[in-house]
């Protein structure tokens, strides 16, 4: 049996995923609000492999799930890349863009919180 069987008859036994698998997965793994200042093609690559003219692969089910649904981009993981290929670094978007952000009056205020009340809303720490 050759490798490239090997791995057809591998995928088939591990590919069970329900239906809506990969929407789940992106759904609980990417943030709520999609990076702000970042090239949209450096967005789109993040997390896809790159591919290896010379390795025998076999084609995956469009119901696996794949790296890109999991591996959501952050800035700190982009920015730099995004600096390099279009000349533009993340000031702008953390002045205006992201303080527009849904929940982020939330967020912002919620440090604050925490260190005025340490961390316990009031309430003594436990043990």
């Amino acid at each position: 049996m050759t490798s490239l069987a090997r791995r057809v008859v591998a995928r088939f036994l591990q590919a069970d995923q329900p239906p809506g698998a990969r929407q789940d997965a992106k759904h609980l793994t990417h943030p709520v609000n999609k990076p702000r200042g970042i090239a949209l093609d450096i967005v789109r690559e993040h997390g896809r492999g790159v591919a290896d003219p010379h390795e025998e692969t076999v084609k995956p089910d469009r119901r696996d799930i794949r790296p890109e649904d999991v591996f959501a981009g952050t800035p700190d993981q982009m920015g730099v890349r995004n600096f390099a290929e279009t000349g533009k670094d993340l000031s702008k978007a953390l002045d205006r863009q992201v303080p527009r952000d849904k929940g982020y009056d939330t967020v912002s205020n919620l440090s604050q919180y925490l260190i005025r009340t340490e961390g316990g809303g009031g309430t003594p720490p436990v043990g």
